[in-house]
């Protein structure tokens, strides 16, 4: 092999490579953007419009059982009386909030016990936050009072674990085999992770027994940063020690969104940056290659070759490693995609769009970067192209 064809051959690899890392970046990037785009759009299924959320944690604050009900009473009525506030509700853990429970229960008639997330609320939570009952009712206050063994299951729970029967009066045993009796069936919602909505989960009553964890949900329509403030205060005046974290519900929201956010804008710039380089790149070596094969391009012409015959063939011979690096790439982000999917909301695994769209577009580019210097060489002259050194 010649030393010409070996530099051809190194050309063509070097710009196959770029194009396959070029390719992985520009799908990323779009799935990544179509991820942002679903992530921006999403309908958790509850309400956050005008919703205030009260965080702090009693127990590091030295507060026994008894002083955290006197406290959240306290407080709950302060925080009702504030002007525009129409409603407040309690919850161990916010919806969306990264906060995390579970706990194993075991359905009757089964003998494994079920990884389960739950949380624990008041009986308006669920009218707060507008998840209806599909299926019998929420608490009651005496339950809640009371902290009767009952609880609220999602759709979903219903179905994975009754399919085709009523969940209601259904029983799950849990600790230390304390039997549960299901009263209602609330509509699924992505309250705990964005994006998921089928898990196994469950709600539980607010009762006496949970204050020392309980947080405060609040709705208003006076504004957020009125009430806002006004929980703060509020609070303020009940202990001035308490650290107490207030702030909008749709703030959770956005939590989620940002992960989506930052890495979108971070891969598009790459993508873009890539998609310039190979562009130049492929220029590069075509009109290096062309600038190689004058000669050889003056014979074909003077042997009968029209201008199409030069045009298909420059073309090809540079379109080849671009195919082949754009084949390589969308095989390496089809395992990128994957791994892109398990972390971040809203990115499917194999897009179509991305995975179509973008192969054609960076074909189309390579494309118009080898147009240019194969319409340059049908334009030689033959005569001039034979007597090139």
């Amino acid at each position: 092999m010649g030393k010409a064809a070996r530099g051809g051959i190194l050309r063509s690899t070097l710009v196959g490579v770029q194009v396959a890392v070029c390719m992985i970046l520009l799908i990323a990037a779009g799935l990544l953007m179509r991820g942002l785009y679903t992530a921006q759009t999403v309908d958790p299924g509850f309400e956050m419009k005008g919703i205030t959320q009260a965080r702090f944690d009693l127990p590091s604050q030295g507060y026994n059982m008894e002083r955290a009900r006197e406290f959240q009473r306290e407080l709950m009525a302060r925080v009702a009386a504030l002007p525009g506030v129409d409603q407040v509700e309690q919850a161990r853990v916010m919806p969306l909030g990264h906060q995390f429970l579970g706990t194993g229960m075991t359905p009757a008639g089964e003998t494994e016990s079920r990884q389960f997330e739950f949380n624990v609320v008041s009986p308006g939570f669920f009218a707060m936050l507008g998840m209806p009952m599909v299926r019998g009712r929420v608490f009651t206050e005496v339950e809640t009072r009371s902290g009767a063994p009952v609880l609220v299951v999602t759709e979903s729970t219903a179905r994975r674990l009754w399919p085709g029967q009523d969940a209601l009066g259904k029983t799950l045993r849990g600790w230390e085999k304390k039997v549960y009796q299901v009263v209602g069936v609330v509509r699924d919602s992505q309250a705990s992770h964005l994006g998921q909505s089928d898990g196994l989960f469950f709600y539980l009553p607010a009762g006496p027994e949970e204050q020392e964890g309980l947080q405060l949900l609040v709705h208003s329509k006076s504004g957020d940063t009125a009430t806002i403030n006004g929980i703060r205060e509020a609070a303020r005046a009940l202990d001035a020690n308490l650290l107490v974290d207030v702030s909008k519900l749709a703030d959770n929201l956005e939590v989620w969104r940002a992960p989506s956010r930052i890495v979108a804008a971070l891969s598009g710039v790459l993508g873009a940056l890539a998609l310039l380089l190979a562009a130049v790149g492929v220029h590069g070596v075509v009109s290096y290659g062309v600038s190689q094969r004058i000669r050889e391009i003056g014979i074909r012409m003077t042997l009968g070759a029209d201008g199409r015959d030069v045009m298909s063939l420059v073309l090809r011979q540079a379109l080849r490693p671009v195919v082949i690096g754009a084949l390589i790439g969308v095989i390496a982000c089809a395992a990128v995609s994957r791994v892109l999917s398990d972390v971040l909301y809203g990115i499917g695994s194999h897009d179509p769009i991305a995975f179509i769209g973008v192969p054609l577009f960076l074909l189309g580019i390579a494309f118009l970067a080898s147009y240019v210097p194969a319409r340059r060489a049908v334009r030689v002259d033959p005569v001039v192209a034979l007597r090139y050194e």
